[in-house]
């Protein structure tokens, strides 16, 4: 256990629908305020985001998603991509398929009887290729590095995503959240860890376990937005002991405010705080954890061996304890 634990945040840069597939006469998708969350003429998104891992000299993986250019062009998130090359993030791919919907000049009638798909799993493999080359292209006109990992919208996961991930040349992934989106085929409900899948390495979302009743085990997702600080930090302390690592998070930046209609936005404190500690607990501890990208240490993972994942187990009272912090932070606005 010489080697500090690698925590990566991974944080989902992404465009809203915006309820235009609900009703299309009257709604239209969210561009560039869904990633920057303004309240009260300050950056509550993104921005705290930046301004927190520059608090503590971290970086983190933005998985940016590139097809909602099919609606909004390259300019808005080509802005985005703009600002974190500038802040010196890694910057990765993600897909949203639904967004293709909007190519069409007919997209209101075509959605009226539902949804478009927006898993890549379902997709064929045609369709599913030009996607993933579609996005490798986006980058190229934002000015952005080559990704080197995707992560698929809904945390999608089939053999034919890493098949084809392959094929054009994304040698890594971050597709699994077990206790999230379980995978239709079981094998690839994998818990965290690495793990070579048709040729691609997959760094899931760590996943464990928040009940446990003999052999039956209730699962969830380490995210910002899901689980307390104590219970994050458990289960990093849990996975140090183990020698679990890397050790994969997931957030959104529209995590780290709260819509509350007419009387406006304001800062989710409660997500914000959890981002603030976990930073400076890695910060604070070099000897046993360190912050990881794909950009930066995916080289290692792929030359590296395979690394399987135990389930963890968050503590009860940690359990308990973020259950209650949830309700009470969904219920009240300026917490």
């Amino acid at each position: 256990m010489n080697q500090p634990t690698e925590i990566c945040i991974t944080v989902d840069t992404e465009f809203s629908i915006g309820g235009a597939f609900a009703d299309p006469e009257r709604n239209r998708p969210v561009g560039e305020d869904r990633v920057h969350c303004p309240v009260d003429g300050h950056d509550q998104g993104l921005g705290f985001i930046l301004r927190t891992l520059s608090a503590y000299g971290q970086q983190a993986t933005f998985f940016v998603e590139t097809v909602n250019v099919a609606y909004f062009g390259d300019l808005p998130m080509g802005r985005v991509v703009d600002v974190l090359l500038e802040s010196g993030q890694d910057v990765q791919l993600h897909l949203h398929p639904h967004w293709q919907v909007f190519a069409h000049d007919d997209w209101p009638d075509r959605v009226r009887n539902g949804p478009p798909n927006d898993l890549c799993a379902n997709l064929e493999i045609d369709r599913l290729s030009a996607l993933m080359t579609e996005g490798i292209d986006t980058f190229q006109r934002w000015g952005a590095p080559r990704p080197m990992a995707l992560r698929t919208g809904n945390l999608s996961a089939g053999r034919t995503v890493y098949q084809v991930m392959h094929e054009v040349g994304v040698p890594l992934a971050s597709n699994i959240a077990a206790g999230y989106a379980p995978p239709a085929e079981s094998s690839l409900r994998l818990m965290g860890g690495l793990h070579r899948i048709n040729g691609v390495v997959e760094a899931p979302v760590l996943s464990y376990a928040q009940l446990r009743l003999g052999a039956w085990s209730k699962l969830r997702m380490l995210a910002i937005t899901a689980a307390s600080w104590p219970e994050t930090r458990a289960l990093l302390m849990a996975a140090r002991r183990s020698g679990l690592s890397p050790i994969i998070i997931l957030t959104h930046p529209f995590e780290f405010i709260k819509e509350t209609g007419k009387s406006g936005d304001r800062p989710n404190h409660v997500n914000q705080r959890r981002l603030q500690k976990l930073c400076a607990f890695i910060a604070e501890n070099p000897d046993d954890f360190t912050m990881a990208t794909f950009g930066r240490q995916g080289r290692n993972w792929l030359e590296g061996e395979a690394r399987a994942a135990p389930l963890l187990t968050a503590p009860l009272n940690a359990v308990i304890g973020r259950v209650m912090a949830n309700a009470m932070n969904d219920r009240v606005s300026f917490l």
